[in-house]
């Protein structure tokens, strides 16, 4: 991949060609905060089935724990322009049923209007390159409807599962570096 920007600044902005008329711009949210309000309101819509009990102010606390550009927790946002498109998280754990295992791949979100054009890819694959800079191994995520979107990135299914009275999939993935 050609160097970009923040290749040379050790943020991971990167241009994600052939995405529509404008490049998508991949960057830490730590240097986005303005976006942990968007960030909340998408997560509460989409899933505050799962954590009944959890407020919109509950779900802007634990994304802007998220700010961290060496460790975890960190989360990574995609911009169209300056039009907030999606993001993905790097947590410690995701579920409190499964302690034993960690760091998890969580929030992957993209916005409506720019599903179906690769971002989602583009946010897991760059995420999980941040997770290799970091030393971590293996990662495992949850998913209560896109099991088959990871399986088409590599990931592989650990076990099914019911969680907070939703059937998931629990599913992982060996960290390796890029030759």
């Amino acid at each position: 991949m050609p160097e970009s920007r923040g290749d040379r600044d050790g943020r991971p902005h990167r241009p994600l060609k052939g995405c529509g008329e404008r490049d998508i711009e991949i960057a830490y949210l730590a240097d986005h905060e303005e976006a942990i309000g968007e960030l909340a309101q998408w997560f509460y819509g989409e899933w505050s089935y799962l954590y009944p009990d959890k407020a919109l102010d509950d779900v802007r606390n634990a994304i802007a724990e998220r700010t961290n550009r060496d460790r975890v927790p960190m989360a990574l946002v995609a911009f169209e322009g300056a039009v907030l498109a999606g993001t993905v998280c790097l947590k410690t754990h995701d579920m409190d049923t499964r302690l034993d295992l960690s760091p998890w791949l969580a929030g992957l979100y993209v916005a409506g209007p720019f599903r179906g054009r690769g971002i989602g890819t583009t946010l897991v694959k760059a995420v999980e390159q941040k997770a290799i800079g970091l030393g971590i191994r293996k990662l495992y995520l949850y998913t209560p409807s896109a099991e088959v979107f990871y399986l088409r990135l590599a990931w592989l299914t650990l076990e099914v599962t019911e969680y907070l009275g939703t059937k998931v999939t629990i599913m992982d993935k060996e960290m390796r570096a890029r030759e």
